[in-house]
């Protein structure tokens, strides 16, 4: 009795393991879109994250930028503690052991052991020794320096603004590729289902006329040949799914253990685009460029600050300090006003050197600049021509594989009734199979190529 007891709570806890199990794993099955697919690359994406504390890293230096032009306030404060103070002596009709203006050392009567007692020692100086100071400072006129600064900071936050958002466009188009990869690749196994099917389809009519002595052995083990081969593509079908699959969920920094797949469609969305304007509209879109120009600007700042370290510059500065020791009755509190002047004379060439450095600076930006706008615009016109030819192929497509099928079916007919051969059978199901496959390989193209020609404009195509 208790053996079966025992029996039948292990079949019950087995049996719930495995529907936990089987939960669990339906559960941890996720199934993407390309529009969460983007978003959680922005999140996750390592790249995006630096370019964020990028961003951040510029925002600051706005702020380091900015102190440069307000006034600098310092409070400090020291304890001196001595142990020894230095002392002096005077004798005590009032003059001090020092000689009188006028007289030789040697003239000076020394006081002797009789008249010690007329010495008086005095101590200078305290045990204890307290004092603390406030210092503020305020630059008035340094030709624009600090202020050349600060806008340039300002330049480049904006550049590093353009920066990240050339880094989404970016990430955004590799998640399009990563996703799509996914997506044509599950068809390819799709596609090499059916090619399996239709292979066993063949055999299944070869062994058939084979056994009622129509044909010989050599459709059979055509067929048979056939559906190995068959099978073999749709094992790198599956494979390429596994391939792609870790492509994608790398770029989501998405863990590879998960089980995921993606959800969409090869639709063709009708776009009605012109090159000239499609350039013209990437110039002024593109966030390059915008980075582009504004580190040009950048470089304009950085050299006037660059002309001005030669130049004097004036400041004002205000001190007050107090000081306080045991000896003092009351605290001793002094107070200052004026103004600072400082005039390079000579700085071993630092300054010259600086201004030719920004200069050269500014020349690589300046080139830079030209270098964006050459890229862009090939990077349009090379998007253009792909999109073209991917409709092209599309076109050409549209009705081979219903062709195709409408031949696969004529073939099976006339091969059941012995009226073509296995390899005349064999060419049509191969046809459509390459059919159906440069079918999905051209819709892939266009749509990749049409978020290439997005990205390279930088605005969605109506």
């Amino acid at each position: 009795m208790n053996s079966l007891r025992f029996h039948y709570s292990t079949w019950v806890g087995t049996i719930l393991l495995f529907v936990l199990t089987f939960s669990i794993s339906a559960e941890e099955h996720k199934i993407y879109n390309l529009e969460e697919s983007i978003e959680i690359a922005k999140q996750n994406n390592l790249a995006i994250q630096a370019a964020e504390q990028s961003l951040k890293s510029a925002k600051t230096q706005i702020n380091i930028a900015r102190s440069a032009l307000l006034p600098r306030l310092l409070a400090t404060g020291n304890y001196t503690y001595f142990k020894d103070v230095q002392k002096s002596v005077i004798y005590a009709d009032g003059g001090f052991g020092f000689p009188i203006p006028g007289e030789e050392m040697d003239s000076m009567s020394m006081p002797s052991a009789d008249n010690e007692a007329d010495l008086i020692e005095l101590e200078f100086g305290a045990h204890h020794n307290f004092q603390g100071t406030v210092s503020l400072s305020q630059p008035i006129f340094a030709w624009g320096r600090f202020y050349y600064g600060y806008q340039a900071a300002k330049l480049q936050y904006e550049a590093a603004e353009n920066q990240l958002n050339a880094a989404y466009n970016k990430l955004s188009l590799d998640v399009y590729e990563a996703f799509y990869r996914v997506l044509i690749a599950q068809e390819f196994v799709e596609v090499a289902n059916q090619g399996v099917d239709l292979v066993k389809k063949q055999l299944k009519i070869a062994e058939s006329s084979f056994n009622a002595g129509a044909t010989t052995n050599f459709d059979v083990l055509r067929a048979k040949v056939q559906l190995a081969n068959t099978e073999s593509q749709l094992v790198r079908a599956k494979n390429g799914v596994i391939t792609a699959k870790n492509a994608f969920m790398s770029l989501l920094n998405i863990p590879l253990f998960e089980n995921i797949s993606v959800e969409g469609t090869f639709d063709i969305p009708e776009v009605n685009i012109k090159l000239d304007e499609l350039i013209e509209t990437s110039l002024e879109n593109r966030p390059e460029i915008a980075q582009s120009r504004l580190n040009e600007k950048v470089g304009e700042k950085q050299l006037s600050v660059s002309k001005t370290r030669n130049l004097p510059d004036l400041s004002i500065f205000s001190n007050y300090q107090i000081s306080h020791n045991e000896r003092l009755t009351e605290m001793n509190r002094i107070w200052s006003l004026g103004l600072q002047i400082n005039i390079p004379i000579f700085d071993g060439f630092a300054s010259r050197a600086g201004v030719k450095q920004s200069e050269t600076i500014l020349k690589q930006m300046q080139l830079g600049t030209k270098q964006s706008l050459s890229s862009v615009e090939f990077e349009v016109r090379s998007a253009y021509l792909d999109l073209l030819e991917a409709n092209t192929l599309i076109n050409v497509q549209r009705e081979t594989v219903t062709q195709a099928e409408e031949s696969v079916r004529i073939a099976t007919i006339q091969f059941e009734n012995g009226l073509i051969t296995s390899v005349e059978y064999t060419d049509t199901q191969l046809a459509l199979m390459q059919a159906k496959v440069n079918r999905l390989q051209a819709q892939h193209d266009y749509v990749i190529s049409l978020a290439r020609l997005e990205k390279a404009v930088g605005q969605k195509i109506q």
